[in-house]
């Protein structure tokens, strides 16, 4: 009789006991697969001082070589994969909020657009989600890893270069990390999945049309 209590309740507190061992190991596999990815990613950017080293005198040579190139107002969307550009006025001059749409589609967003060093910065999980895109957040190591249609953006907080389909290509500013977020030229992140943004100041708003 006494085994049989012993199994009966063996029975009745299992399927907690095993839900519990389940989640464990779901933690586990979690926290393994982050480290992992941890690691890659930053076995990635071992070089990243060397080569932020690099573009600065890449910068002074080109700031020297074009002490007097043409400013073009209508550029500050177009990401030219290099890291000096002269890209005239930006539209406009202060951080201010903005709604973030789409275009020939209802789904916006409201951001603040942030103009510095020559750029305007926005968050980046946010306009790659609004644009459909996979976005995973690493917060121990600022990264951000987009996948979009075959296409894979991989930034660092506190860097000019992103990874472009494994390709580390420059980008204009460096980016930052703000409330949670990493902050990147819009240029870049617009161009990157395959749309450039568009100013409409009647409207308060960037448009995000397909490239062509």
């Amino acid at each position: 009789m006494r085994i049989i209590k012993i199994l009966l309740i063996i029975s009745l507190i299992w399927p907690f006991v095993d839900a519990k061992i389940a989640n464990a190991d779901d933690e586990e596999d979690y926290k393994k697969y982050e480290g992992d990815v941890h690691k890659k990613h930053n076995d990635d950017y071992d070089d990243d001082e060397e080569d932020d080293d690099y573009y600065k005198e890449e910068d002074e040579y080109e700031y020297y070589d074009q002490r007097y190139p043409e400013t073009n107002s209508n550029t500050w969307n177009i990401w030219t994969r290099s890291t000096y550009v002269n890209k005239g006025e930006l539209p406009l001059k202060e951080a201010k909020e903005i709604q973030l749409k789409l275009e020939n589609n209802n789904n916006t967003v409201s951001l603040y657009l942030i103009p510095l060093d020559g750029e305007i910065y926005v968050p980046g999980k946010i306009v790659a989600e609004l644009l459909g895109a996979k976005v995973v957040n690493y917060d121990n190591s600022k990264i951000l890893e987009i996948n979009k249609a075959g296409t894979e953006l991989i930034f660092r907080a506190g860097t000019n270069v992103v990874y472009y389909n494994e390709i580390k290509t420059p980008i204009p500013a460096v980016t930052f990390y703000l409330n949670d977020n990493i902050y990147v030229p819009i240029s870049v992140i617009s161009n990157g999945l395959g749309y450039v943004a568009e100013w409409q100041e009647m409207n308060n708003a960037v448009v995000l049309k397909l490239l062509k």
